[in-house]
């Protein structure tokens, strides 16, 4: 017998779907790609010690570069090589997913919403590079499956030889009740026809023997699944055989006979000695486990390493060892991940977003599940709201993840797109790595293997299963931890999280394949879905359904959901109290999944059945019980408010529930939030601390419970409101009278009112002995208090919202006693700083405090205390003259060694009288005089007392009420007349005058009227004065306005009696004006002054202004000027210097002539002028300002000095320049009598003049022009006229025709036939046809060509150094000294030549026909575009065909004439 063993045995069954069979490590990402089922088995062994390679010198992932390693393989050689022949098909490129990585602090940084390329691996490349290595390779191992396959000839009798058992793997040694063992053996080739295979066991401790029907088959390869639900299935168990049915044979297999002792125990440990345990992946990632054939003598006929022997002969289908993934009723939980949402969307392209083609994958996916059995299905999300609520990244993966968790499920699976290039394409799948919890590494990597075949399937190019490990995240046992955030959630929760990347969405072929409709969305969904139930080994067509959950509702009802089978006409409901056999049937729904049963009572458990109704009226299996609870409305007993801003509520206990949502709404605006959770149903009260005293708070409370992870809640209670309230302060405790306390305290926002207790105690025996309401009653008198006894009280605010009252905390504890208010009699003014303050006494007074304000309303502080109870007067000294002061006096009693006050009487009133001071005293006119003094604070009036000498008898004259009047104008006086005046000022006070005596005496004298005698004209600016004098004057004031009744201002005034004139020298020109004249005598404090003059009327004249100068012509000078009103004449002053030197040479004598020609200049010559104009007032002659000086610099006249033509076709004007000149005026016109447009007026003495049409002729002239001052610019004479013609362009077409050539060349030349009947042109008619062929067929122009042959070959008569019989018409290489040039075999030759050697010139476009121009490289190429630049001196390269100047002039008259 042929024997195999296995090196390594004893392996997690999950862990088989699909051993890694190629893994390639990428730096620092660590990607990791699994292998495709298509690949060969040499590449499978190449890879076997390949490990991660960690990136030590990057803090951050570099995910943008390809990454390769030295362990990749092609399939030509089974040895490593080195990293000189790695083939990498396709760029790598790595995916980032914004929602599904966390980014550790400090180190892996991600783009948010970026995702970048992974390595593309094409499945089709190694489909068709099989080698003969391989198919050697593929055929021993195949060879080995039969026992007698070499040595043996085959039965003629038709015996059937049994199939070998080759090896056979138990998942653990010891099995946990409830729990489930998995065995996987390998049978035969998988070419045999076997059915019926059964597995024999038996338990060594009860002896009992059971057997096991195979859970899966698949070629070789089939497992078996042993449940052990309850402790007493415990013991030792042993495998005994293996039977099956090999073609119409029952066949056994004894395990015994192989000397194999396979065991494992239940709930106590079995005594085993396999031939090897296989542990999670790296603890051998350094052994070389091989996989021997062996023949009966012990010789190896066949080796292979243990990945490539699973990979060949397990399939996925078979080992996939899902049943730990169940849940305890066997059911498998799958939650699915739609990645993304609106608030993290993802990758986009063709105008659609990968969070919205997820979601629709993933409810495909969901769809399709539904119709198989055993199956509850979770969706992360199925909108577009982000399932932590919009948070950031963290939140959202923790979300997601803790889904999968709380729903117990088997597996998480994220749908994705990726992006790159645009030229990646294809699917990839990411599972968990094997560090830390390797069982949920295996087990995602065989589903994600599963996945990943199924989408390429479909086409999608096949990028394989990867894993990722991040840099710098670690595991709890210190190992590399994945790199994406919600398959390293996942597994820290035991569960397999997998990321499939569909397609790429930034590809056209992926997007428009598998991308653009739902129809291909739903494929994708379909093949996911279908992998995922081959995986788990689900089978469509159930019976019954899965009940998920039970919720409660807010309206007290209970929600039913199960998941949906196909083919089902209706879904019966059943219900009971209890959980027993006898189900009442309360409803039918049809085309749901979920059911409302809200007749129920809140509090009582439910459970329930549901049964399927097929379409064929069959019906199916009852579910599985399940059981709810329909919360009943939380009663909120009570709400109050507390002291230090909390609040607490107390509820009644709600059956059956888990705990209490506490809601809270601040204000009436806004939304009830969620403030806390209560986790306990026995917890019946929360305290809520509040932000801020004095606002409304809202509060309701709910109940909650869960069910199998979905939370349900009761009905809301009803809304009740509190409010906080500050803590209040006594402000003081005062005595009315005898019998009465009043307490006092500062108002509390908020409140309803205020409750006061009293004690005879201190810290004990408080009673309440009065609640007040309002907010705003801060004051409460205790009349039942008797007189002398201390009391104590304490106020306590509190406010009633919805009937519930709360309360702000107590004040702190404040004693008063009883005392009787005095009463002011009398505040008497002694003097100007003195006040007598006298008041009632008081019996039984400790003493008095006498207070002071300088406000009735302000604040008042104590001046003097007095400790004697007899005192009842005190004399204030402290005061100021005139202040007002206000006065209270408080009674003072003692008890204790405490003092309580009465309370300030009632304020009053005291006040000195202060004299005034008179300011001065002065005329106010010729017939007035006015007293001006100071305001006496606290003055109710004052008397203005005058006498006609200092120390003659005063009389009142007047008496005015008011402090502030302050000023008496007296006009009972004489001019010419001195007067002497005292003011006293009047005192009031508790209805009594008083007065401060005289002030002291202050005299005054009136002034008399003078009148002005002269107005006189001055300058534009300036008018003179003259007026009468007056005696005792100390000088004059003059004003002025534009208005003769009103608006006069003093525009100056002259110091001395017997100065009586005066220039106005700040006018307008032009302006007319009014004035008046006082005297004045001048006082310490303020002048006195006379009444005004009578008013006098004057006026100027405007500033003269040059309007404009021209010198049109030699030696002369036109001056022009603007009119000036009320102007007679005017005056014109010259000079040669600009600030000296002006002579008048003209006088106008009419104010309407505005021109004067001087005629006595010289051109280039520079003059100055100046002009005002002449006026009078009333006679007086005056003349008005000079104008400014203006400047003229009599111009030369300019000349044009070249017109040369420019690139682009466009000509350079250039002229001399002009002496003194400051600009020049450039005009052209398309004829030279034609009209001329200006071109440019600059300081330039050049311009390009461009757009201009070709071959047409153009005229300019310029002149010279300077800028004066006041804008006013002067121009010189124009300058002779001159002309020049737009460039005519070399390339191009020409109307010309052959005929037009002929007639021209025949009227003056004879044509040579002799000399070129054998060179291709017998007459005229043949020569011009080829020469138009020859340059059309360049795109040169036919009459440029015909007009250069001519002027170049005197009309083919030659005579130069170039013969006729040369065919050289452009004398191309001769260059003077009797070089002849080029040669050429014919006509078209010669031409062809010629028409080259121009385009060369004129274009650096390549040539159409051959190049037969031996010259054409040395010409700089496109330094001739016109006609006129084939002249070397008109080019403005240097370059050129010809030196003469006037070649292209003589060119165009040829052309001209045709």
């Amino acid at each position: 017998m042929k024997k195999r063993i296995l090196a390594v045995i004893m392996a997690v069954c999950v862990s088989m779907t699909a051993l890694p069979a190629d893994v390639r490590a990428a730096e620092d990402g660590a990607v990791r790609t699994e292998s495709t089922a298509q690949e060969t088995e040499t590449e499978a062994s190449s890879v076997e010690k390949s490990s991660r390679t960690a990136n030590a010198g990057n803090e951050t992932e570099e995910l943008a570069e390809p990454e390769t390693t030295g362990t990749e393989k092609t399939t030509e050689s089974a040895e490593p090589e080195t990293a000189g022949t790695e083939k990498i098909t396709e760029p790598e490129t790595i995916e980032t997913e914004t929602a599904e990585t966390e980014e550790p602090a400090g180190t892996e940084t991600e783009s948010a919403g970026t995702e970048t390329e992974t390595t593309e691996t094409e499945s089709t490349e190694t489909e068709t590079e099989t080698t003969e290595t391989e198919t050697e390779t593929e055929t021993e191992i195949k060879t080995t499956g039969t026992e007698t396959a070499e040595t043996e000839e085959p039965d003629e009798s038709g015996t059937v030889e049994a199939a070998e058992l080759n090896y056979m793997m138990v998942e653990s040694p010891y099995v946990e009740t409830p729990g489930t063992q998995n065995v996987v053996l390998s049978l035969g080739t998988g070419n045999e026809q076997l059915s019926d295979i059964v597995l024999k066991y038996q338990n060594l401790t009860t002896g009992k023997t059971y057997q096991a029907k195979a859970a899966g088959t698949e070629e070789d390869m089939t497992r078996f699944t042993m449940d052990f639900s309850g402790n007493g299935q415990a013991g030792e168990y042993q495998i005994t055989s293996v039977q099956f049915t090999q073609e119409k044979t029952k066949q056994e297999i004894l395990l015994a006979d192989l000397e194999m002792d396979v065991r494992f125990g239940v709930n106590e440990q079995a005594e085993t000695n396999p031939d090897q345990v296989l542990y999670d992946e790296d603890a051998y990632a350094d052994v070389d486990a091989d996989v021997v054939t062996m023949n009966e003598d012990g010789e190896i006929v066949s080796e292979n390493t243990v990945e490539n022997v699973l990979e060949q002969g397990i399939s996925d289908a078979v080992i996939g060892g899902t049943d730990h993934l169940k849940g305890a009723s066997g059911n498998v939980t799958v939650v699915l991940d739609p990645g993304h949402d609106d608030t993290h969307a993802g990758a986009s392209g063709f105008g659609v977003q990968e969070k919205d083609l997820t979601l629709k994958i993933a409810a495909y996916c969901k769809e399709e599940l539904s119709t198989y059995s055993g199956i509850t299905i979770y969706m992360t999300r199925e909108s577009g709201n982000c399932p932590a609520g919009g948070g950031d990244n963290t939140a959202c993966l923790d979300a997601r993840a803790n889904l999968a968790k709380n729903v117990g499920a088997g597996v998480l699976v994220s749908f994705h797109l990726n992006t790159a290039n645009g030229a990646a394409r294809g699917v990839e799948v990411y599972y968990p790595n094997s560090n830390y919890n390797a069982q949920v590494g295996s087990s995602g990597q065989a589903l994600a293997k599963k996945i990943c075949d199924k989408l390429a399937a479909l086409g999608l190019n096949y990028r394989g299963t990867l894993i990722r490990d991040a840099s710098y995240d670690k595991y709890p046992d210190g190992s590399a931890a994945d790199y994406y955030g919600l398959i390293r959630r996942c597994k820290n929760n035991g569960i397999p999280g997998l990321i499939i990347e569909h397609a790429f969405l930034d590809n056209a072929n992926d997007y428009y394949t598998y991308l653009s409709s739902d129809d291909k969305l739903k494929a994708l969904g379909v093949a996911d879905a279908t992998a995922i139930a081959e995986y788990f080994g689900l089978t469509k067509g159930a019976k019954t359904v899965t009940l998920m959950y039970t919720q409660s509702r807010e309206d007290g009802s209970l929600r039913l959901k199960w998941n949906g089978l196909d083919n089902v006409d209706y879904y019966e409901i059943y219900r009971n109290t209890v959980d027993d056999t006898n189900y009442p049937k309360i409803d039918e729904v049809s085309d749901a999944t979920s059911y409302i049963d809200d007749d129920v009572k809140t509090g009582t458990r439910y459970y329930y059945l549901i049964r399927p109704v097929f379409n064929d009226g069959t019906t199916g299996e009852y579910s599985k019980s399940i059981s709810g609870v329909a919360l009943g409305k939380t009663k909120l007993k009570k709400i109050s408010a507390q002291s230090g801003k909390k609040i607490t509520l107390t509820w009644k206990k709600v059956s059956m529930a888990e705990g209490y949502l506490i809601y809270r709404k601040d204000g009436d605006d806004g939304n009830f939030n969620q403030i806390a959770q209560v986790t306990s149903g026995d917890t019946l009260t929360y305290t809520d601390t509040v932000k801020t005293n004095n606002k409304k708070y809202k509060y309701k409370v709910q109940a909650y419970n869960t069910n199998n992870g979905k939370q349900g809640v009761g009905t809301f209670s009803d809304v009740k409101v509190a409010k906080t309230l500050a803590k209040v302060k006594i402000t003081g405790i005062t005595s009315s009278n005898a019998e009465t306390l009043t307490i006092s305290w500062k108002k509390v926002d908020g409140a309803k009112g205020y409750i006061i207790s009293r004690s005879t105690k201190k810290d004990s025996g408080y009673q309440e002995i009065e609640t007040v309401s309002g907010a705003g009653t801060t004051s409460c008198s205790d009349d039942t208090v008797k007189a002398g006894k201390t009391y104590y009280y304490k106020v306590e605010a509190y406010n009633v919202i919805d009937g519930e009252t709360g309360y702000g905390g107590a004040s702190d504890a404040v004693s008063g006693k009883t005392a009787k208010r005095t009463k002011i009699t009398s505040i008497v003014s002694d003097n100007e700083k003195a006040l007598t303050i006298k008041w009632d006494k008081i019996s039984g007074a400790y003493g008095y405090r006498i207070k002071r304000s300088t406000e009735e309303d302000g604040t008042y502080k104590v001046i003097k205390t007095i400790k004697s109870g007899n005192t009842a007067s005190y004399k204030d000294t402290s005061v100021k003259a005139g202040k007002t002061y206000y006065y209270t006096v408080e009674t003072m009693v003692k008890t204790d060694g405490n003092i309580c006050y009465s309370g300030d009487s009632v304020s009053v009133e005291g006040r000195t009288a202060k004299k005034a001071k008179i300011k001065y005293a002065v005329s106010n006119g010729s017939e007035q005089i006015e007293v001006k003094w100071g305001a006496v604070s606290g003055a109710y009036g004052y008397r203005i007392k005058r006498s006609t000498s200092k120390k003659g008898t005063y009389k009142v004259v007047a008496t005015v009420k008011g402090k502030n009047k302050t000023t008496y104008l007296d006009e009972n006086v004489k001019t010419a007349k001195t007067y002497y005046y005292k003011v006293e000022t009047i005192n009031k006070v508790n209805g009594k005058k008083g007065y401060s005596g005289d002030s002291a005496a202050v005299s005054a004298k009136t002034l008399k009227t003078t009148s002005i005698t002269a107005v006189k004209a001055a300058t534009s600016t300036s008018v003179k004065l003259e007026w009468k004098a007056v005696d005792g004057a100390s000088g004059y004031q003059i004003y002025r306005s534009t208005s003769k009744d009103s608006d006069y201002k003093k525009v100056g005034q002259v110091e001395g009696r017997n100065t009586r004139k005066f220039e106005d020298q700040t006018l307008e020109a032009g302006k007319t004006y009014y004035y008046q004249v006082r005297a004045y005598k001048s006082g310490s404090a303020k002048d006195g002054v006379a009444s005004f003059s009578k008013t006098q009327k004057a006026w100027t004249v405007q500033k003269a202004a040059f309007s404009q100068i021209t010198s049109d012509s030699k030696n002369q000078v036109t001056l022009g000027w603007k009119k000036v009103s009320k102007a007679e004449g005017y005056v014109i002053c010259r000079s040669s210097k600009s600030r000296s030197g002006f002579e008048k040479i003209a006088e106008i004598s009419s104010g309407t002539t505005l021109t004067y020609t001087d005629k006595s200049v010289t051109s280039g010559n520079t003059y100055y002028y100046k002009i005002a104009a002449v006026y009078k007032i009333k006679g007086s002659a005056g003349r008005g300002s000079y104008s400014d000086v203006l400047q003229a610099a009599v111009l030369r006249q300019g000349s044009i000095s070249s017109i040369t033509l420019g690139e682009n076709m466009v000509l350079n004007v250039s002229w001399n320049s002009v002496e003194n000149a400051d600009g020049y005026e450039l005009a052209a016109a398309v004829s030279q009598k034609g009209t001329y447009t200006t071109l440019q007026t600059s300081g330039e003495t050049s311009f390009t003049h461009s757009n201009l049409t070709q071959g047409k002729t153009y005229y300019y002239k310029v002149r010279a022009y300077k800028d004066l001052s006041s804008k006013i610019r002067m121009y010189g004479p124009w300058s002779a006229v001159k002309s020049k013609a737009a460039a005519h362009e070399v390339m191009g077409t020409s109307s010309v025709t052959v005929d037009q050539m002929v007639t021209y060349y025949n009227k003056r030349y004879t044509f040579p036939a002799d000399t070129y009947r054998d060179k291709g042109a017998d007459t005229a008619e043949a020569f011009f046809k080829i020469l138009k062929e020859e340059a059309e067929a360049e795109g040169v122009r036919a009459d440029l060509l015909f007009a250069q042959v001519m002027l170049e070959t005197g009309g083919l008569t030659f005579g130069g150094d170039v013969q006729a019989s040369q065919c050289n018409f452009g004398g191309l290489g001769a260059v003077g000294g009797g070089a002849a040039g080029e040669t050429y075999a014919d006509v078209r030759t010669g031409l062809r030549a010629q028409v080259q050697h121009l385009k060369a010139y004129a274009s650096t476009d390549g040539l159409n026909n051959e190049c037969v121009d031996t010259r054409f490289q040395y010409v700089s190429r496109g330094t001739a575009k016109y006609i006129e630049w084939l002249a070397i001196p008109q080019n403005p390269y240097g370059k050129g065909w010809a030196a003469d100047a006037d070649y292209g002039t003589k060119l165009l008259r040829i052309m001209d004439s045709l």
